[in-house]
């Protein structure tokens, strides 16, 4: 195993061997990620979860807009009436158009399948190339390639994350670097490849991009400080070639960066640093991405750190793996190139951990990755996904291992065969795809005949809660969509109080007018409700409730409002309708509690349930079943014993006091607040992390919990400040001691 051969130096990067190690490993890929798909390529898709649709969304939008001569940044398909800047959607322009004609031919799903399948084959084929170019061994660097491609890093991508899976330029820019630095490649020649390299990264994921240029600095940085002078010459020589290639690349990529910068864009983290880490104990306990991890106990061990789904969870390096990097570090940290690898691979996995050290899904101290909160596209950058410069690191060292150890071939065949065996992927083939749910109003293009291309129409369920991009997609773009799931919603659809009924059930006082400001705001002409959708029946009583027609076809229902009927709304804004619906909530939470109260009830039995059960809190207000919810607000408020509920928390805390809260804008919510503040024991927003005690300066636009706490001696005090009786009429006191 660790004979050499020919000298790695006059070796092509591609050959033969090569050409056979990618076989291995896309045959390995087919057996272990992709079984699902033999004879069902265009009816299951990788990946689990929402995400998935949206990049098969993508992947059908690029041939799209080129060949309607659209504008492919942005769009008016999403988000209607005022589209998306797709510049900051991960949207895969280049696997797009390089897979287009699979799309024309076998239909976007088709050739996402592909794009996702070829993922860890080709990331194991580059770190292959690298491996045996530093190793010199063909057997190592197999192993090598297999550690980088099918890491726990990878496994997690792979379920439906191409932009972060698609990564084999990471070490084929590793390896056109070394090579220049021998002069096996001239300068010119490496700018070329270089700006090369980068615009294809860029043009996969804009935050592997980013992570990739932060994390090159840094090892520039550590090879000029470890390396002797003359390896120090020759990196310091490739500096300006760097340079000049991220020039031509930024220039070449001017047209992308107009719409990612010129234009109004997301600025800070979309998504949350703290949650997306990886929690220490990963590195020794794997997600249920690997076969271990689906052993009973050691799925256990691994639910704190999985709760947020297996696909964010790729810091499992596994023993073998964890032994040859303590022993490689223990004989070779000395030397320079040893030292570099061994210190760069310990920064990428501290980094990796995040902002705040987890254990076990505890916290306990902070950590570094708070500075990249201050650099551009860092900050959008997630800590886990770090993970993959880890596993780089991981394989060049476990290839030079295996390359130079005095092991007989049978110890080195067990160790290597002890690695794949720890790190092999989830064996059942449905874990790694999910089917095809498309209805056939979508699929079979009865949609055209339904819809014309500039009508806005509002699919259900929605966003995250299905699969309408995919839909969309499959139908041939032939229709204008009210909203989306793009990873973030524009501000003017998440203002809206319906929109949170979109996402969750939620109380919302007076829906028809709420789904009807928010229709005419948006210029909606038609609701599309999935029949599968579990909440169909709760839209459709409301559209009718508003006079709309229905017809159901293809396994939807088509439900239409004259837009005349809709005018009245059209001068309503989301403020005012945050505002209403806050302010009617608030009243009637506060009144049920009086009412508990006052029929001599005991506190602590009060939820939102029970003032549901009772007539206190109208159920009609409710959209949706809350056993179908998809988001919380906080863990805490999980753990609230029924407190919390669909949007709005009633009941009594450990005090003895009454809470009364709602999820809305801050905005919304100042008049309640000013209303009460001095009957208020205690005011949080959001609840449990901000406690005011004066009034705030918070953005009127902030979304979160506002919870008020009231002596008991004082809730009918508070109640007489609310609109409306007392007592609601259809509400028949009940006493504790009557229930059944």
């Amino acid at each position: 195993m660790s004979g050499r051969g020919e000298p790695a130096s006059i070796r092509h990067p591609i050959d033969r061997y090569g050409v056979l190690a990618f076989s291995i490993y896309l045959a390995f890929a087919i057996i272990t990620l992709g079984r699902a798909l033999i004879g069902h390529f265009r009816e299951v898709y990788i990946g689990q979860g929402s995400d998935p649709t949206a990049f098969i969304w993508a992947i059908a939008w690029w041939p799209h807009a080129l060949i309607h001569g659209q504008n492919p940044f942005l769009t008016k398909l999403v988000w209607a009436p005022d589209g998306l800047n797709l510049a900051w959607m991960t949207a895969l322009p280049l696997p797009s158009l390089v897979a287009a004609p699979v799309t024309w031919i076998a239909g976007p799903l088709a050739a996402f399948n592909l794009i996702s399948l070829l993922a860890s084959p080709l990331a194991g084929w580059a770190a292959f190339l690298l491996c045996r170019r530093i190793s010199g061994s063909w057997w190592s660097a197999l192993i090598g390639g297999y550690v980088f491609g099918f890491s726990a890093y990878m496994l997690g991508a792979n379920l439906g994350r191409p932009h972060l899976s698609l990564v084999f330029p990471l070490p084929l820019g590793v390896l056109l670097f070394l090579r220049a630095m021998n002069g096996e490649v001239s300068r010119w020649k490496f700018v070329i490849a270089a700006t090369a390299i980068l615009i294809a990264e860029f043009l996969i994921s804009i935050e592997i991009f980013a992570t990739m240029t932060a994390v090159g600095a840094m090892a520039l940085f550590l090879a000029w400080s470890f390396t002797p002078p003359d390896t120090r010459r020759k990196v310091l020589s490739l500096i300006l070639p760097v340079v000049c290639a991220y020039a031509f690349a930024m220039l070449l990529l001017s047209p992308y960066l107009y719409y990612l910068f010129a234009l109004p864009w997301q600025h800070g983290p979309i998504w949350s640093a703290e949650a997306y880490s990886c929690d220490l104990l990963n590195f020794l306990v794997p997600a249920p991405t690997s076969e271990l991890g689906t052993v009973p106990f050691i799925a256990r061990i691994a639910a704190p750190f999985c709760k947020y789904g297996p696909g964010e969870v790729g810091g499992y390096l596994g023993l073998p793996s964890i032994i040859i990097f303590a022993i490689y570090a223990w004989h070779r940290w000395r030397e320079p190139v040893g030292k570099l690898l061994v210190d760069l691979c310990i920064l990428m996995a501290v980094i990796a951990l995040g902002p705040l050290l987890h254990i076990g899904g505890v916290v306990y101290c902070g950590g570094p990755f708070k500075a990249f909160r201050f650099f551009p596209l860092l900050d959008k950058a997630l800590p886990a996904r770090f993970m993959v410069y880890v596993f780089l690191l991981l394989a060049i060292i476990t290839s030079i291992w295996f390359a130079t150890n005095r092991l007989g071939a049978a110890m080195n065949i067990a160790i290597a065969a002890s690695l794949v065996a720890v790190t092999v992927p989830n064996l059942s083939a449905s874990f790694w795809t999910t089917a095809d749910d498309t209805p056939v109003f979508f699929k079979s293009g009865i949609s055209a005949r339904y819809f014309a291309p500039d009508e806005n129409v509002l699919v259900l369920p929605f966003g995250i809660r299905g699969n309408s991009m995919l839909w969309q997609a499959e139908s041939g773009m032939n229709f204008r969509m009210v909203g989306g799931w793009t990873a973030f919603a524009p501000p003017n659809f998440e203002q809206w109080p319906i929109y949170d009924a979109f996402l969750n059930p939620t109380y919302v006082p007076d829906a028809p007018a709420q789904l009807g400001a928010f229709m005419a705001h948006h210029a909606t002409h038609a609701v599309a409700i999935a029949n599968q959708d579990p909440d169909a029946d709760d839209w459709i009583k409301l559209l009718v409730s508003m006079h709309a027609t229905n017809q159901k076809v293809g396994g939807v229902t088509i439900c239409r409002l004259d837009q005349a009927a809709l005018f009245p709304y059209s001068k309503l804004t989301a403020a005012q309708m945050r505002a209403r619906a806050a302010s009617a909530l608030f009243d009637r939470l506060v009144l049920a509690a009086a009412h508990w109260t006052s029929a001599g009830n005991n506190p602590s039995d009060l939820n939102p349930v029970i003032a549901e059960q009772r007539g206190m809190l109208p159920r009609a207000w409710r959209i949706g079943n809350e056993t179908q919810a998809r988001f919380v607000v906080a863990k805490s408020l999980v753990d609230a014993g029924g407190k919390y509920c669909c949007g709005v928390w009633l009941g009594q805390v450990a005090n003895g006091d009454l809470a009364v809260g709602l999820y809305s804008s801050y905005g919304a919510v100042e008049p309640l607040i000013n209303r009460c503040r001095e009957l208020a024991e205690k005011i949080f927003f959001p609840y449990p992390d901000e406690l005011l005690t004066s009034p705030a300066s918070i953005p009127p636009e902030t979304r979160g919990l506002m919870l008020m706490e009231f002596a008991r001696n004082r809730i009918a005090t508070v109640a007489a400040r609310c609109a409306g009786p007392a007592t609601p009429e259809h509400v028949q006191p009940t006493r504790s001691a009557d229930r059944s």
